[in-house]
Formats: C-alpha cells, sequence, structure tokens
C-alpha cells in the first residue's frame, strides 16, 4: 500500500511537473474564472457582494476605498458569484460608484513595477451611442475632461471601445486604457490619449476572438509593465494585444507622476458636471460589473515561450559605475546570456548567468548596438538587438530663474552623466550680494547639484560663468544671467489705477475672475480639459500651462468688453504680463500626426482673433530676430483700415530698440514680466522686458493710435480664436498663433507704472 501510494505521488508529481512545462502560459489558469481572493499583490478588490444599499466594500477591508453611488444603488446576479454591480444609461448624468480622489491605491502609486487592473462584464445594451461608436467606461480615475469643475487631471480609464472605431456591439467592442500623469513640462505627451486605442495602435495577438459581439459575461484584463513600457489586453484569458511605447513617431510613455488629482475614482462611466451637461452619455456602461481588482503585478502570462523582454537601456556615463539588468518572459529554468553580434561598449561585459550588463566605462562611444541571445533550460532561444550610448557629462542648467530684491531664492544646478563629488565654482563675474553657491543635500560626496540661494538685496542684472568639474577632471561650465529684479513686479494685485486683473489663484482653474469684479470678464476653458495650472521655478504660485496647439485655452463671458479694451483709459495704460516660453518646438516636442511644430508666434493675450475682430494682442515673436530670440509685440486696430498698428516689436521695428539688442529677446524658458505702455499725449508705445525699458516708438509709420473699433469678439488668452469659443466651439486647435508656455497675472491699469 504504501508503495502503491509512493508510485502514485511519484506519477502524479511528474504529471504536474509536465503540465506546467507544456501548458501554453498564454492562457491564464483558472483563477480568473472565479471569484478573486485577496492576496499579497492585491491593491484593491471590489466583490460587489453588499447586493443592497448605497455602498461597497473593499475586500481587504480599507474603508478609505470604499464606493458610494452618486444617485442610488442598482444590483444585479450572476450564478456562482453573487452580487453584481448594475447600471443603467438614462437621460440624465449616469448612475455610478464613486470613490475617493487622489487616492493613492486607486492611482496606480503602488504599482511601482507593474499592474493589473481587471473584472468581469455584461454589457447589456447595443452600443453605438457615443458618436457613432461604443465607447464604455469601466473605471478608472480619468474623466475625458466632462466632469472637472476644480480640479487637475491626471489618471487613468479602462473600458471597452469600438475595434473599428465606430459601430454598434454586433460590429465588436474590446478592451482599451488611456493614462494620463502630470502635464507639467511635458503637455501633451504625458498622456497616452487615443493611442492605446485599438484602431489607433492595433497590437493584435494572433488570438480569438479580439472583439465581445454579444451581451454575455467576459472577464477583460489590462496589464502594464514599466521596465518596457508595454501595455498588454486580455480577454476571456487570452492575450489579444500588446503595445509597447512610444509608439512610432510619438515620445509618449507611462509615467505616474501626477499629484493631487481632482478626478474621483469611478466605475460605470463618467461624472459630468457641466450645465447643460458636456456629451452627457459619453463613455457611459450599461449592464453588469463584478470582481473588479487591482493588482501590483502583471498576473498573467504575455509570452508562450522564452522572450527577451525589450527594455530600453539607459544611457552610461564616463568612469561611472553602470549596471542594467536583463529579463524575460515564460523562462524554463535559469536563463543563460551571450553576445551573438556586436558588442558592448569598452569597460561594459555582460554577466551570463545573471543576465546584467555592468562595469565601468572609460570613452565615450555613439550608440552601440549589440544582438544578445538568451537561452533556458528547455533549450528555447530568443534574441534582440539592444542599443547603448556611454554619453559625454553634461551641465544642464544654461538659464537662472529671476530672483526678487529681500525674496528668498533657490535655484538647482542640474548635471548629467558627470562622475560625483562635483566641484562647483563661478569663473567669471560676482554672485549678487546675499547670494552663495553650495551643493544639494548633505552629501556633498555624491550631490549631482549645485544650487544658488539666499536673499538678494539689491536688483541688477549680473552675467556670471558658472563651471563645475567632476571626479575624473572633466569641466563643463554655461554663461547666465542672475536677474534681480524689483520685488513690484510680483506684487500685482488691485489698486486705485487697476482696470482688470487676472492672477489665476484660488482653488478654481476652470473659472478665473477679474479681481475687479466684473462678471463679464470671468475667463473660462476655450475646450474641455481640467485644471492645467503647475507650477514652475521662479514663482510659487500656479499659472496655467499650454501646449501651443489652441485646445487649452481662455476665453471671456462677454464680448466686446470695453475695460479689455482700454476704452477707459483717458490718458494712458499698462499692460503687464508673467509669460514662459515653452521651448523652440510646441507641446515641449511632441509630434502631431508625426510632425514638429516650431514656436514662433505666440498670441499671450487680446481681443484681437483669426476673424480679424477685435482690437489688439500682445504676442511674443522670433520672426526677424536675428539669434532665434522671442520678442514681446503689439498690435492694435482702429475702426479704418488705415489705423492698423502691426508688429510693434524690436524685431520688425528695431530702430526703437532702447539699449543692447541682446536684451530685448527671450532665449530661454524661464518667467519673464512683459509690460506694453502707452500714453495718449505723446503717442508714446513702450515694451518693458523684466523691468527694463527694451523698446519705445512714437507714432508708428506716423500713425497716431485710435481707439474706436467696435467688435463682438472675446478677450482670449493664448489661443487666437476662430470664433466664439467657451467649452468648445473657436478655440482654434492646431492654428497658426496660439501660445506655448505659461501665463501669469495679467494687469490693465489707466497708468504708466514703468520707467516714470
Amino acid at each position: 500500500m504504501t508503495k502503491k501510494l509512493g508510485c502514485y505521488y511519484h506519477v502524479c508529481v511528474v504529471l504536474c511537473l509536465a503540465a506546467i512545462v507544456c501548458s501554453p502560459p498564454l492562457r491564464a489558469d483558472d483563477a480568473w474564472r472565479r471569484p478573486f481572493d485577496p492576496d499579497e499583490h492585491t491593491v484593491v478588490l471590489y466583490h460587489f457582494d453588499e447586493g443592497a444599499g448605497n455602498e461597497t466594500h473593499d475586500a481587504l477591508g480599507d474603508n478609505s476605498l470604499t464606493l458610494r453611488a452618486n444617485k442610488r444603488g442598482l444590483w444585479g446576479r450572476r450564478d456562482g458569484f453573487g452580487a453584481t454591480a448594475r447600471f443603467e444609461r438614462k437621460d440624465d448624468d449616469p448612475n455610478l460608484l464613486v470613490g475617493p480622489a487622489n487616492h493613492d491605491k486607486l492611482h496606480l502609486r503602488n504599482c511601482t513595477k507593474a499592474w493589473t487592473v481587471e473584472a468581469w462584464v455584461k454589457y447589456e445594451g447595443h452600443g453605438g451611442l457615443d458618436s457613432g461608436r461604443t465607447a464604455l467606461n469601466l473605471c478608472g480615475t480619468d474623466d475625458e475632461g466632462f466632469s472637472l469643475p476644480t480640479g487637475l487631471r491626471g489618471g487613468w480609464s479602462f473600458g471597452l471601445h469600438s475595434k473599428s472605431g465606430k459601430g454598434t456591439l454586433d460590429r465588436g467592442i474590446t478592451p482599451w486604457a488611456r493614462f494620463m500623469g502630470s502635464p507639467r513640462g511635458k503637455d501633451p505627451n504625458h498622456d497616452t490619449s487615443g493611442i492605446l486605442l485599438p484602431y489607433f495602435s492595433p497590437g493584435f495577438t494572433d488570438a480569438q476572438p479580439v472583439v465581445i459581439t454579444n451581451n454575455g459575461w467576459h472577464h477583460v484584463v489590462w496589464q502594464f509593465r514599466y521596465r518596457d513600457q508595454t501595455h498588454f489586453f486580455f480577454l476571456d484569458g487570452k492575450l489579444i494585444r500588446r503595445i509597447q511605447l512610444p509608439i512610432q513617431d510619438e515620445n509618449r510613455i507611462v509615467v505616474n507622476d501626477a499629484v493631487n488629482v481632482g478626478v474621483p475614482f469611478v466605475v460605470g462611466g463618467f461624472p459630468h458636471s457641466q450645465n447643460p451637461p458636456f456629451n452627457l452619455k459619453w463613455g457611459t456602461f450599461e449592464g453588469q460589473i463584478d470582481e473588479l481588482r487591482i493588482s501590483s503585478v502583471m498576473r498573467y502570462a504575455v509570452a508562450n515561450s522564452l522572450g527577451i523582454i525589450r527594455q530600453t537601456l539607459p544611457d552610461a556615463g564616463i568612469n561611472i559605475s553602470y549596471s542594467a539588468q536583463l529579463g524575460t518572459d515564460a523562462a524554463r529554468g535559469d536563463v543563460t546570456w551571450k553576445i551573438v553580434d556586436g558588442r558592448l561598449p569598452r569597460g561594459l561585459t555582460l554577466d551570463s548567468s545573471a543576465g546584467q550588463i555592468h562595469g565601468t566605462p572609460h570613452t565615450s562611444s555613439p550608440r552601440t548596438a549589440c544582438t544578445l541571445e538568451a537561452r533556458d533550460e528547455s533549450g528555447a532561444i530568443d534574441t534582440h538587438r539592444f542599443e547603448l550610448t556611454v554619453a559625454e557629462g553634461q551641465l544642464l542648467t544654461e538659464s537662472l530663474p529671476p530672483a526678487f530684491v529681500g525674496v528668498g531664492f533657490h535655484a538647482e544646478l542640474n548635471t548629467r552623466h558627470l562622475a560625483t563629488p562635483l566641484r562647483w565654482e563661478i569663473v567669471q563675474g560676482t554672485l549678487p550680494a546675499g547670494i552663495e553657491l553650495t551643493v544639494a543635500g548633505s552629501s556633498r560626496q555624491f550631490a549631482t547639484k549645485g544650487v544658488l540661494r539666499g536673499i538678494p538685496r539689491s536688483k541688477g542684472w549680473t552675467p556670471l560663468t558658472v563651471q563645475v568639474t567632476d571626479a575624473n577632471g572633466e569641466i563643463r561650465r554655461h554663461d547666465v544671467v542672475m536677474k534681480v529684479l524689483p520685488k513690484t513686479l510680483i506684487e500685482i494685485r488691485p489698486d486705485q489705477h487697476t482696470v482688470a486683473l487676472f492672477d489665476w489663484q484660488g482653488p478654481d482653474g476652470k473659472l478665473i475672475p477679474d479681481r475687479m469684479g466684473e462678471a463679464s470678464h470671468t475667463l473660462t476653458w476655450t475646450n474641455m480639459g481640467g485644471d492645467r495650472r503647475v507650477t514652475w521655478p521662479g514663482r510659487n504660485e500656479r499659472f496655467p500651462q499650454f501646449t501651443g496647439h489652441g485646445e487649452h485655452g481662455f476665453a471671456s463671458a462677454g464680448k466686446g468688453l470695453p475695460k479689455l479694451d482700454f476704452k477707459t483709459c483717458q490718458q494712458e495704460w499698462t499692460l503687464e504680463v508673467w509669460v514662459r516660453r515653452g521651448g523652440p518646438l510646441q507641446a515641449f516636442g511632441g509630434t502631431v500626426r508625426g510632425q514638429h511644430s516650431p514656436f514662433h508666434f505666440g498670441h499671450v493675450c487680446g481681443t484681437y482673433d483669426k476673424t480679424k475682430k477685435g482690437v489688439w494682442e500682445l504676442y511674443l515673436s522670433d520672426m526677424e530676430s536675428t539669434d532665434g530670440s522671442m520678442a514681446p509685440g503689439i498690435n492694435f486696430y482702429g475702426a479704418a483700415a488705415d489705423q492698423a498698428l502691426e508688429h510693434l516689436d524690436p524685431w520688425h521695428r528695431p530702430t526703437g530698440i532702447v539699449g543692447n539688442r541682446s536684451t530685448a529677446g527671450i532665449r530661454d524658458t524661464e518667467w519673464h514680466h512683459l509690460a506694453w505702455q502707452y500714453a495718449y499725449d505723446q503717442d508714446l508705445h513702450e515694451l518693458f522686458l523684466d523691468g527694463r525699458l527694451v523698446w519705445k516708438m512714437q507714432s508708428p509709420d506716423g500713425r497716431r493710435l485710435v481707439n474706436d473699433r467696435a467688435h463682438d469678439a472675446q478677450f482670449s488668452v493664448s489661443t487666437r480664436l476662430t470664433g466664439y469659443s467657451r467649452y468648445g466651439g473657436g478655440f482654434n486647435y492646431l492654428g497658426e498663433g496660439n501660445f506655448f508656455g505659461q501665463i501669469g497675472e495679467i494687469r490693465i491699469s489707466d497708468v504708466r507704472r514703468y520707467g516714470r
């Protein structure tokens, strides 16, 4: 009896091991067919087993993750699973389950290497109701811009979408997802947007079927792995799509760095806050959802046999220790690595058993390619060609943010690929009184940054040459200018001479009031998009950031507003604005239809638009510039054609430049204060940059300014409107003349505030 048992046990083990080796990993095991049990990888799990009431709870017992019905809880039932969450589609705000906003677990912040988002779904509609397509939001922390009254977008959504981009259920719907990180300094490249849609980046495997065409229950999965920036979509246990980022002609990848996101976690559709609602039914799920789980690992295998993970290797630095760990999917036993073509940069070697590239390169090298082979114990082989660069060290900081008299200043000097410790010094020029150069952090030995800090005592523009020397004696230096500006330039507040003031502050990033109380001046979004205010060194406040594409500008509620056209300024005026140029390419170098868009001209604010209505606009432009820098300028229009005053800027009219031409433009991406002043008695136009007069001219072209034009245009910020725009309309998407960067306070005054 004992022998039989022993023999039986031996046969069982052999058979089980054989099953493990031979079974195709792409088909997930049967665990997904049953209600899920929490384990060490479970971040959140909703069974929806309550079956009544208006709440559903996390199965791990985290009460902060409780979901509540925004109207009333709807419930269904499924054999073998129990109660389910049910959702209806009506001509009203959708019935949703709503969780907390900005919760680390629900924003996938606990998933530092990978994640799996999965659910059982039963779509009970016919589809085709979302602008001719079927678009169903299952869950997530993004709202497609439909709901945010005040908060910042930056979350994710997981749902079902028409495979072909249009059509009803019988044409097929398939899983898809969207992920948004922080827009700060990279908008719109922080957002996968429509890249993961099935008709944009198909990525279909050979598995079938790839779509849902019926009203039955289906298990849907979205997996993501940071290491190779790859998204995996499963339907009923089969891997049906694989998309690696960035795709061709795009630079968008997943970076989970958004903070203070205002959209709550929602199940069953998108919340709406507009009145009247904006695309009310878009994304609303109709049917039942069950067993919604988020995990901090990829639960389902993504390869049938050994496959090398197609990761991008980080650059190495000269005389800096380097290590990069390689990886595989679906390996049977240990993996052995070798180089089969090409070579690694000198100083680097491949550990054949650990699958690690390591060492210390001693010379720079351009991008070097080599083909690596991985072999597992079953004899399976895969190869992949990797590229690796040994980059020279860099001093990255090329400019400094503005400083202000009597205000604390802190600016980091950043490096890359320089060996620590670093020695910092000013080799030309003298730091302004009150400012010192130190190293960042508490450890001088490993600090990779220098820091300029202190409280400057007097205003002035100081040229400096900053030099850094690394542990290998490598020297890098840059010429910069440290501008210490009068404190009054950031104390832009209402006073007896203020006509209008937009300071962008407060909890609401959607409705921006004129601080002088004129309701018709209130600015709001030209298109839906959420709060796009971010901070940037040089200013502590949050100000809106614009891509240059035109879709996320601001415009006034009213049209033809006399105060915003200086018509109440009887003798003189000042228009002042803080701006930060985003860079030479719109959208931080992002592409549209595979093309970059240079930033040459940007409408900062004004009532003049693409319909040629309105009176004036303040702009930044590098047109006619000899060095590529952007200068402020004005266009102003009277009622008659011969009253037009165009191209009032230093580059088009260089005879008006005051002082050195090199100080009249903006070359960097720092904050700058612009001011345009005008006096009727002298017919004198003046342009100031950072508190200094850089250009002036009387009666350009022999024409006096005449402010008699009537119009019905809006006052707009950042976008040259093509017509009326409010949460949609004529916002000049991808058109000429939109501003790229950030815009701060805008103030109109009935006096000349500067240079008097």
